[in-house]
């Protein structure tokens, strides 16, 4: 609830009227115009100027240029045209078209969408059927079917019937809720321009069924006449969803909370706006929550992460469905900037602790069996951290001693660190290690931690941009391995040896995986008895297109290699056992997962085989065609 506002106004001095008042104020603003003016602007001696009394010339003076990062120094190479990557440039010429033509998915019986494709197609425009001959199941179960269809042939259907082909294609759907086309590639010669696409077409029949159709299409573009020339569909997937599998119930069973309505639905830019900028909300919006058993009666409560400024949330679950906010009695409504909390048993008393990364540090947070929490202040020294700020953190008995260890990820020196200027950009970009050290914490009991990065081995090769690491036995030999996600370079595969040591297995394993890391999670995919790896990562339409192109690192294929990869999205690694992986990400059709955050396996349809979830997105202005 926003509080209201009270303005203090100073009477007038006697003698002064509202309109004298008016006219002295606006005397005084005009002349601190002036005078910024004057003195921001330098000025130079007429050439026969007399010297002043002091004995100099006036000079004028003038203020120093604003100061710019080399990120925004970066940010004006961007901009289409500023580079020598002309395919920018040539996507730049396409985008207002292509929102045409994604309209006439939507609209395909509106006169005014079909003239306006007109426009910016040629006469003898001609798209490919869109009507699969051929198709091949790929998953069958109750409710849900996938199947892959193939053979669309050449453009040879005029564009009078571009229309009709496409309420065909998507038949039993009249219309479409959602139609998505991104550039991924562009080719030119002799003024035609082939462009490379991703389509992602969805909706939902009379009868609630949901579709979605994914695929590859090519379009060709006349770069003379600037209008589209052909569109040609090179493989398509269908799902089709007979059953509904989910119902929205958040507001049901938060509503009645005050914190739900005030904190939880108001959007990302409406806390902007209130919360200082210093330590309020960022790009990244909220961080998400913690499930555990706050007051041990055996249902899962909620503890919901805000932004720095906003109190974290902790939702009591009820017997009924429902949830009930306890933040406060529990002594858990912090309002530093939270990244990641876990529900651990951190003292080993049979209930569930809270150990929180912030902003300003790493928290130790204690529960007395009843839900209330209090804070150990001595659980973690400060050093431990020094300057970097925590980003995430994973949990597990790295030596088996009985008690939970946890593994810190740090990305940057965002508190004022030594360093703290020159971690703040990847250097080199690909392969950089100039991030902040990631942090192992032994638990030695009782709540506290000792930090044993050094004497554990992980200290080496510890200056990444770590987003994300995530615990499992990829070698089944009894001992949790370590699997880091590294922003700006190659990740870490970290093999406990079992004496408390780890040595790094990345390169033999295979798992170098030089995207955007940002979240990792083990789970046996392919039910063959050991732990697959899933790496979220970055997708970039833009990269894609910059780094496909032959002068891109021209005399260079490995990085140009390394720099593709890094735009490409999401990686699967099937665990060949050995301790080898095979990278199953296209094979398995599980490379796009637009700006992945997070991912996680889970058997959403109970059919006894893991499925991949993807948290993903970002804020985007008016620019969402390159996510």
């Amino acid at each position: 609830m926003e509080k209201p506002v009270t303005l203090l106004v100073e009477r007038t001095p006697p003698g002064m009227n509202r309109r004298t008042l008016l006219i002295t104020t606006a005397i005084i603003l005009s002349a601190m115009a002036g005078l910024w003016l004057f003195y921001s602007t330098p000025t130079k001696p007429a050439p026969d100027s007399a010297a002043t009394a002091g004995g100099a010339a006036w000079t004028g003076i003038k203020l120093p240029p604003p100061s710019y990062s080399p990120v925004e120094r970066l940010r004006t190479k961007t901009v289409a045209g500023n580079d020598s990557f002309t395919v920018e440039t040539r996507e730049l010429e396409i985008r207002q078209p292509l929102k045409i033509l994604q309209q006439l998915f939507l609209q395909p019986d509106s006169p005014e969408t079909a003239e306006a494709f007109e426009g910016v197609s040629t006469a003898d425009f001609k798209t490919s059927p869109f009507e699969a001959p051929r198709s091949s199941p790929l998953y069958q179960s109750p409710g849900i079917s996938a199947e892959s269809e193939e053979g669309f042939g050449p453009p040879s259907i005029e564009r009078a019937s571009l229309a009709r082909e496409i309420r065909q294609g998507i038949s039993p759907l009249e219309t479409l809720q959602r139609a998505e086309l991104k550039i991924v590639g562009i080719s030119e010669e002799n003024g035609l321009a082939e462009i490379d696409l991703l389509f992602h077409l969805a909706g939902a029949s009379a009868r609630e069924e949901q579709h979605q159709w994914n695929g590859q299409a090519q379009l060709s573009w006349d770069s003379r006449q600037k209008k589209f020339s052909s569109f040609r569909i090179s493989s398509r997937q269908h799902v089709r969803m007979t059953a509904k599998p989910f119902t929205d119930v958040t507001s049901e069973v938060l509503g009645a909370n005050t914190s739900y309505r005030d904190i939880l639905v108001p959007s990302i830019d409406h806390f902007r706006r209130r919360l200082d900028a210093a330590v309020g909300i960022g790009v990244y919006g909220h961080n998400g929550l913690a499930i555990g058993d706050a007051n041990g009666d055996g249902l899962e409560d909620l503890y919901v992460l805000t932004a720095a400024g906003l109190p974290n949330l902790l939702y009591r679950a009820e017997k009924d469905g429902t949830f009930t906010d306890t933040s406060r009695e529990a002594g858990v409504d912090l309002l530093d900037g939270t990244s990641q909390a876990l529900f651990l048993d951190l003292d080993n008393d049979s209930d569930q602790d809270l150990f929180l990364v912030t902003d300003q540090k790493l928290a130790v947070l204690l529960n007395d069996g009843s839900g209330r929490f209090s804070h150990s202040a001595d659980a973690i020294a400060q050093e431990a951290t020094g300057s970097a700020t925590p980003l995430s953190a994973t949990a597990a008995d790295y030596d088996l001693d009985g008690l939970v260890d946890v593994y810190i990820c740090s990305y940057v020196f965002w508190r004022g660190g030594s360093n703290s200027a020159g971690t703040r950009l990847p250097i080199p970009y690909h392969e950089a290690h100039n991030g902040a050290a990631n942090i192992l914490l032994k638990n030695l009991g009782g709540g506290r931690f000792k930090d044993m990065t050094a004497e554990s081995g992980l200290g080496r090769n510890n200056q990444r941009f770590s987003f994300a690491a995530a615990w499992g036995d990829y070698d089944d030999d009894g001992h949790p391995d370590l699997y880091i996600a590294n922003d700006f370079g190659s990740n870490n595969l970290w093999r406990n040896r079992g004496d408390g040591t780890f040595e790094e297995t990345t390169a033999t394993a295979g798992v170098e995986d030089t995207g955007a890391g940002m979240s990792v999670s083990w789970e046996d995919y392919d039910n063959d008895g050991d732990l697959d790896l899933y790496v979220g990562n970055m997708f970039s339409a833009a990269g894609q297109r910059v780094t496909g192109k032959e002068d891109y690192k021209a005399g260079d294929r490995q990085l140009q290699g390394i720099y593709r990869r890094h735009a490409r999205g999401n990686s699967l690694f099937s665990n060949s056992g050995g301790g080898a992986f095979e990278d199953r990400s296209l094979a398995g059709s599980s490379w796009f997962g637009r700006w992945a955050w997070g991912s996680d396996f889970i058997d959403f349809n109970l059919d006894g085989h893991e499925d991949i979830y993807v948290q993903n997105g970002f804020l985007t202005n008016s620019r969402e065609h390159d996510l």
